[in-house]
């Protein structure tokens, strides 16, 4: 009797081991993952100009942000890639990054942040005299985008009254 238990107490042993081995490690086990260099996030967008920033945003210098549209669709994707990605320039926000000028993005959402309009100071100004672009500081920036929300909040009201 002392015989075919051990058997198949070995037996038990080597398939409760065998249950351990985790298959989706990265190589070299989690804490290696932190010596990974940060690759560049996939490209989106038109002529993919822009960079995901999560599952449903796409920004670009030029671009601005795409959030939840087709040009996005690509963005999904980068959850299923086996190394970490970065896209943006400076940290801004709550751990995000910025993502076009004035504006800060997570992997979750985007919001306009000016701290990222600040970012290049003359060079950024070289760059938009060079495009042919207006840079504004950060309280001109908020003023014309509060102009805008009331032009957009007028038009829609007078929609609504024919």
């Amino acid at each position: 009797m002392a015989e075919p238990s051990l058997p198949l107490s070995f037996l038990c042993l080597l398939a409760l081991s065998s249950a351990c081995y985790i298959q989706n490690c990265p190589r070299g086990g989690k804490r290696a993952l932190a010596d990974t260099a940060l690759r560049q996030c996939m490209p989106c967008g038109p002529g993919n100009r822009g960079n995901c920033f999560g599952p449903g945003i796409c920004c670009g210098e030029e671009l601005g942000c795409y959030l939840g549209t087709a040009e996005t669709r690509r963005c999904s994707k980068e959850d299923y890639l086996p190394s970490p990605c970065q896209a943006g320039r400076q940290p801004c926000g709550a751990g995000g990054r910025c993502a076009a000028p004035g504006i800060c993005c997570t992997a979750e959402t985007c919001a306009m942040d000016t701290g990222c309009l600040d970012e290049g100071g003359d060079g950024a100004q070289e760059a938009a005299e060079e495009k042919n672009l207006t840079v504004l500081d950060g309280s001109a920036g908020d003023l014309l985008l509060k102009l805008m929300h009331l032009a957009n909040r007028q038009q829609q009201q007078q929609g609504k009254h024919p």
